[in-house]
């Protein structure tokens, strides 16, 4: 049997999720590298992956590598360990012989530049222009006002209480910032013989309590109208104006991470929402399907989402290490370098800990373990049937 077609599938589904990581994990550790650079302090080695290395190129003083596990990366600066500091202590050119500020700014780097990635892919997009549901009425949904109102398949709504509307989007915020009971809808429809006719429609929505992500209830104003999926338009923004938007892109991007985080702490999300691995391959290969837009889309905010998390004061991360560093500037004295790394080891292996979590996640969310259980279920039955065979046969 050939399984040549299926491999291949595989391979362009995981192909998205490798350039995404691959995209993340170099820009990350790209930040710190450069920092080292400017700081004087030497690099050993800068790795992409974790495990046994699949090639590596040795330059003067660093050691580049591609390692097999693609789940992260590394920059190993030299003498940034205390048990690799001989007894005359750290050198020139030694992480721990630079400043305090120094350091800070090494650590620090790597998350400045997925701010940095996340604000410029997101400029980018926002002037080639991503394509987003038009105005053009698709269908309608049951038990909603607009399936019994003059609304018909087709119709382009130009107008939503005498404000201008370009796309759905638009809509929906005309109308749930409406403060009238009923919605005025200035509409074109197409006629047979070209000549479009412009009617004005009065619809009155049902105002309905819903749960966002969170959890938070909130009220919103529905007509039940439904998009024209072919009918889709680009938003396109000048270069200064898709600066500013880009910045405000970046800020609710990042205020929403830390919600979610906040959120999972308090118990108030469901850790079902972890999204591990597993999940951004799945999800990779979905926004690549969608376009090349809808995949630097992700980027930026994975990128977004990297960052906050290594700022968490946690050891392993680099908000960790920050805050241990913040502690030497404020005092003037520094941690020992042995307690801060019994810390941070301990902190790597609870990081270990919650990567199995999220990995088993992804596969509850993707329905492989209900499978492995439902295949352990099965194979424990015919287990037992052959052995009540064996024994009926016996006596």
């Amino acid at each position: 049997m050939n399984h040549l077609p299926q491999i291949l599938n595989f391979l362009i589904s995981i192909l998205p999720a490798l350039i995404v990581f691959g995209v993340l994990i170099i820009v990350h550790e790209w930040g710190h590298f450069i920092a080292c650079r400017l700081s004087k302090v030497r690099v050993e080695k800068f790795s992409i992956g974790f495990g046994p290395e699949l090639f590596h190129w040795q330059s003067k003083e660093t050691r580049f590598s591609l390692s097999i596990l693609p789940l992260g990366g590394f920059v190993s600066p030299a003498g940034e360990e205390a048990s690799k500091v001989g007894p005359e202590g750290p050198k020139p050119g030694d992480f721990l012989a630079a400043s305090t500020l120094s350091r800070i700014f090494i650590i620090a780097s790597g998350v400045l530049m997925n701010y940095v990635l996340a604000f410029v892919v997101f400029w980018c997009v926002l002037m080639i222009g991503q394509p987003v549901p038009g105005t053009v009425v698709g269908g309608f949904v049951k038990g909603y006002s607009a399936e019994n109102s003059f609304l018909r398949v087709n119709d382009k709504i130009l107008k939503v209480n005498d404000q201008s509307v370009t796309t759905f989007k638009d809509i929906l915020d005309q109308l749930n910032n409406a403060q009238t009971e009923m919605i005025k809808l200035n509409v074109e429809r197409p006629q047979t013989n070209g000549t479009p006719e412009f009617l004005i429609i009065q619809i009155k929505p049902k105002v309905e309590t819903v749960t966002d992500v969170f959890g938070k209830k909130g009220q919103l104003k529905r007509m039940g109208i439904m998009p024209d999926g072919k009918a889709v338009v680009y938003e396109r923004y000048e270069p200064f104006p898709a600066l500013k938007k880009a910045w405000e892109l970046e800020v609710f991007h990042t205020v929403l991470t830390h919600k979610a985080i906040f959120y999972l702490i308090t118990g108030q999300l469901s850790t079902k929402n972890l999204m591990g691995p597993l999940g951004i391959i799945q999800i990779s290969g979905q926004a690549a399907k969608a376009g090349i837009v809808t995949l630097l889309q992700l980027l930026a905010i994975l990128s977004i989402s990297l960052a906050v998390i290594n700022l968490l004061p946690f050891p392993a991360l680099d908000g960790g290490h920050l805050i241990f560093l913040l502690i030497e500037l404020v005092t003037g004295k520094r941690i020992s370098p042995v307690v801060q790394e019994k810390i941070t080891t301990v902190g790597f292996f609870l990081l270990m800990a919650l990567m199995v979590f999220v990995i088993y996640n992804d596969l509850d969310n993707m329905r492989v373990i209900d499978g492995i259980k439902n295949a352990y279920q099965f194979v424990v039955g015919e287990i037992g049937k052959f052995y009540a065979l064996v024994q009926n046969t016996h006596s």
